[in-house]
């Protein structure tokens, strides 16, 4: 866990989601990196889109016929491919 709320103030986004992936807050990374645009394709983005909407309301998803379990691994395979590497936050 962050020690202190200003650690993730004081980093950029990027090292944000990355801290939050090593402690495994999947669902707060996500929430920030679905906004991000850059370097990433579109079909890339959407799938982390739908990963989080499906994390904050699997229900309606589910009712929709959506695969949440699929579509929250498939967002959070890509948040990691992009952001899961580099440096230990240990």
């Amino acid at each position: 866990m962050l020690k202190h709320k200003a650690d993730c103030l004081t980093a950029n986004k990027s090292d944000t989601v990355r801290r939050l992936i090593h402690i495994g807050e999947y669902k707060k990374a996500l929430n920030i990196a679905k906004g991000f645009w850059r370097g990433l394709t579109k079909e890339d983005s959407s799938k982390m889109v739908l990963a989080y909407e499906c994390m904050v309301h699997t229900g309606f998803y589910e009712q929709l016929g959506t695969d949440t379990v699929w579509a929250i691994s498939e967002g959070v395979r890509i948040l990691m491919a992009l952001y899961g590497q580099g440096e230990d936050y240990g």
